[in-house]
C-alpha cells in the first residue's frame, strides 16, 4: 500500500466518524447571562486600558525624540498595541470557536 493509498483511506475514515459525531450548536446554560456582561465589561475596559497606554506612550515619544532618545520609548507604544491585538484576538477566537 503506498502513502497516497494510506492518506486516502484515513481521509475517508475521517469523513464517515465526522458524520457520526454529533455537532451540537453551543447554547448558553441558564442562569450564566450575567458572566456574559463580565466578559464584556473586561473586554471593554482592556480596550481603554490600552487605548490609554498607547496615548501615553505616544506622548512619551513624542517628548523622548526632542531629547534624542526615541528609541527608549518605542516600546511603550508597540506592547500596548501588542495587547490590543491580544483582546481583540482572544475575543475573535472565543467568537469563532463557539461558533457565534
Amino acid at each position: 500500500m503506498s502513502a497516497i493509498e494510506v492518506l486516502h483511506s484515513v481521509n475517508e475514515t475521517a469523513n464517515v466518524v465526522a458524520g457520526v459525531i454529533p455537532n451540537p450548536p453551543p447554547q448558553q446554560p441558564p442562569g450564566t447571562e450575567g458572566v456574559t456582561t463580565i466578559l464584556s465589561w473586561l473586554k471593554w475596559i482592556g480596550y481603554v486600558v490600552v487605548g490609554g497606554a498607547i496615548i501615553v506612550g505616544g506622548v512619551l515619544i513624542a517628548v523622548s525624540f526632542r531629547r534624542g532618545e526615541g528609541h527608549d520609548a518605542l516600546p511603550k507604544v508597540i506592547w500596548p498595541m501588542a495587547g490590543a491585538i491580544v483582546i481583540g484576538g482572544g475575543a475573535a477566537l472565543i467568537g469563532i470557536l463557539a461558533g457565534a
